[in-house]
């Protein structure tokens, strides 16, 4: 796809949005976690969510899923994502760099690529093989 195609997809801008979110996200999560403990951070977590999510219900006429399967995957995913993220306020906590921990924590995408090879049974590229080796070297090089 064309760098002009790619501009008129509504992935890349859903993306761009996230990107710019979790930017926000992580500098408001380290201020907050010199302030306050880790799991006071996770818990008003879902309050600072509240102001998308209400919006999101009404929009849809307080209609919920009844998928069970979706909806059993939807709690795993928020189980994961609190367990990390309380994780993430931990390690801000302790005083460390915040530009190495949030670049080391950002690349889960390494987890997800390995269950999606184990689980879904997705392939990949040479060049995707080799844009892995690159994540696991910059893993390896903030670490130190």
């Amino acid at each position: 796809m064309s760098v002009k195609g790619t501009l008129k997809t509504k992935w890349f801008w859903y993306s761009v949005l996230c990107i710019i979110s979790w930017g926000g996200w992580t500098i408001f999560g380290k201020l907050a976690s010199n302030e306050i403990p880790a799991s006071t951070m996770q818990f008003l977590f879902p309050f600072g969510c509240l102001p998308v999510v209400v919006p999101l219900i009404v929009s849809r006429h307080f209609r919920l899923e009844r998928n069970a399967k979706g909806i059993s995957y939807g709690i795993g995913n928020g189980v994961l994502a609190g367990i990390g993220s309380f994780a993430l306020f931990a390690a801000y906590r302790t005083g460390g760099n915040t530009a190495v921990i949030t670049t080391v924590t950002a690349l889960y995408p390494l987890i997800t690529v390995v269950l999606a090879l184990l689980l879904l049974r997705e392939r990949l590229t040479l060049l995707q093989v080799l844009g892995l080796a690159f994540a696991v070297a910059a893993f390896a090089i903030f670490s130190l």
